[in-house]
């Protein structure tokens, strides 16, 4: 499974796999994913809310891997472009420890993250970092 499928970074990852969009009917963001060679035989698309926790139960149904690249990207992320974007990774998250196939889930991200005028933060993990999500 890969979220956010008609991003830009996620539409490189989607090869034969579930891909969530937020609107299926926005063929601006659609159609790159629709002319994808081979489209009908490798590609589901499945429309999912990111702040809708009950969405993401189906849409990692039968998945044993998750590629979690959705998020909102406005010019410049606010408090509230942050909070949706955490909450709808631990959705995304909760989801998949209900799921008794996902096995593995990979959180990507890219220069959005760091946009805007935020206070730079610098983070440090020493060792092994277990994080347990339950």
């Amino acid at each position: 499974l890969v979220t956010g499928a008609s991003g830009y970074i996620a539409l490189h990852c989607v090869i034969q796999l579930r891909g969530t969009v937020r609107n299926l009917r926005n063929s601006a963001k659609v159609s790159p994913l629709c002319d994808m060679k081979y489209r009908a035989e490798r590609l589901e698309l499945v429309e999912v809310d990111l702040e809708c926790a009950e969405h993401w139960h189906s849409a990692v149904g039968g998945w044993t891997y998750i590629l979690h690249i959705a998020s909102p990207w406005p010019i410049v992320a606010d408090e509230t472009t942050i909070a949706i974007a955490t909450n709808g990774t631990l959705n995304v998250l909760r989801a998949a420890t209900e799921c008794r196939t996902v096995r593995k889930i990979v959180l990507t991200s890219s220069c959005a993250a760091v946009n805007g005028s935020h206070t730079v933060k610098i983070y440090v993990i020493a060792g092994k970092n277990k994080l347990y999500l339950r």
